[in-house]
């Protein structure tokens, strides 16, 4: 299936016919790629170990660091994929690439349960059509708009797919948007409404220059709502607490008696053979648990 910014291509693609046959007009194919790689520090780089990243993330220290992804086996805790990035990568980057090869070239995975950190609407979608079941604590929500009437001041019509504004106008599908974190359908309200509204004020920001109110919906939405819904299921819960006990287990061990915790060499390379000795070391320790 490719890496993630493949995926994404794939996608953009699919959503870009869709969109043809209902309106029956669709954007020029892409030639200007989105940035992809997305590094938010380009301002901070390390002098002694410019391969690294600086990390700024809540909860977690900052500085210039590198990151260890890893797929645990919640059987017997045996490490079957490790992944090393600079420190300011976003963790969805190597997740799906990860997970299909762990799919391919190791052992079938049935289902997958990961952190809210994982949690990015195309990773539903992927393991969805790899057959992976997938569980996943959800991001919380953040509504970013200015303005003083919320997404939540806004009711969708699921028959018609339009989004109906509180002043009762619709707001309709009108185009597919990409960023780097995904691809998202626009809806946009006619600006002949949005002009003479008795709700402008609330509803637009006086630097909006398109002068009509816009909402956006991941085109993942339906599968990410299905994963969701079962959230509060007994197996959906099991699993989350089964990657707690492994996945943070397993880095707690590492960082405790696996030199997980500083590098001794600088460089991605050195960083990447760091890490696979350290979960090769933790392997067989528990190989050798579990075959005695």
């Amino acid at each position: 299936m490719g890496n993630y910014w493949e995926r994404l291509d794939a996608y953009e693609e699919e959503g870009l016919e869709e969109l043809k046959r209902q309106t029956g007009q669709r954007r020029a194919k892409r030639t200007k790629q989105v940035k992809k790689d997305k590094r938010r520090s380009h301002k901070k780089v390390s002098s002694t170990d410019p391969e690294s990243g600086y990390m700024k993330r809540p909860g977690k220290p900052s500085g210039f660091y590198y990151l260890s992804h890893q797929t645990t086996d919640p059987d017997h805790g045996i490490i079957t994929a490790v992944t090393v990035t600079p420190g300011d990568v976003h963790d969805s980057r190597p997740y799906l690439e990860q997970l299909e090869y762990v799919h391919k070239s190791v052992v079938p995975l049935q289902a997958a349960a990961a952190d809210s950190a994982y949690d990015f609407p195309l990773a539903h979608r992927a393991l969805e059509e790899l057959g992976i079941d997938f569980f996943v604590v959800p991001q919380p929500a953040h509504d970013r708009t200015k303005a003083e009437l919320k997404r939540d001041a806004f009711t969708y019509n699921e028959q018609r797919d339009v989004y109906l504004c509180p002043n009762g106008k619709e707001l309709r599908r009108k185009r597919l948007y990409r960023s780097g974190s995904g691809l998202f359908w626009e809806y946009w309200a006619e600006k002949k409404d949005c002009g003479s509204c008795p709700l402008r004020q609330k509803c637009l920001n006086e630097t909006d220059k398109a002068g009509t109110r816009k909402l956006q919906d991941s085109y993942f939405k339906t599968v990410v709502q299905e994963h969701f819904s079962r959230r509060w299921e007994p197996d959906y819960r099991e699993a989350l607490k089964q990657r707690q006990i492994w996945c943070e287990g397993t880095f707690a061990a590492q960082k405790w008696g696996h030199n997980l915790t500083r590098l001794l060499r600088r460089g991605l390379e050195a960083a990447e053979d760091h890490c696979l000795l350290s979960a090769a070391a933790l392997n067989l320790k528990r190989m050798i648990k579990h075959s005695v």
